[in-house]
């Protein structure tokens, strides 16, 4: 059986090394990333199980880097693990796609669950993931992202507008 491959995308490097090692110690093989502008690039080389993103890097946020991850994989588990605290960012992180958003500092043991966690149900029960996207004629809805695209420009919905979508 192969290792589960964690997408690491983290500037700090004293951190970042502790929690590749801890999580390798756990059975899980670790792709990293400190530059924001560079992790595109290595996620679609590596292809991982999970994405863990940090939101404050030089050069491309977390935030813009979890965007254009989902544009390549809907489906994937993305965790956001940053100091960046306030509700707005939370917000912002789930609303991006986000799985989950733990803050800084945190206990390795709770990333590890939370991984976890995030396979179980990707794994267990896919019959109760909801599709991520659907299209409706010309135009493509991102159920999780509540963007409205038609190919060329996409269109960020309200709640409302992306609950009335999902009704049809």
């Amino acid at each position: 059986m192969s290792k589960t491959k964690v997408f690491y995308v983290e500037d700090e490097a004293f951190l970042a090394r502790i929690v590749k090692e801890s999580l390798e110690s756990r059975g899980f093989e670790v792709i990293m990333e400190s530059d924001g502008a560079r992790a595109i690039n290595l996620f679609k080389k590596s292809r991982p199980d999970v994405c863990v993103l940090d939101v404050m890097l030089p050069n491309k946020d977390g935030f813009t880097i979890a965007d254009e991850i989902r544009d390549l994989n809907e489906n994937i588990p993305i965790i956001f693990l940053t100091a960046k605290t306030q509700t707005e960012d939370v917000v912002k992180g789930f609303t991006l796609g986000g799985n989950d958003y733990l803050r800084k500092p945190f206990s390795m043991e709770e990333l590890i669950v939370r991984i976890q966690n995030l396979l179980r149900l990707r794994n267990d029960e896919p019959q109760k993931i909801i599709a991520a996207s659907v299209e409706l004629g010309k135009l493509k809805f991102h159920i999780n992202r509540q963007v409205l695209s038609n190919g060329k420009e996409d269109r960020k919905l309200s709640f409302r507008e992306s609950e009335l979508l999902k009704l049809l």
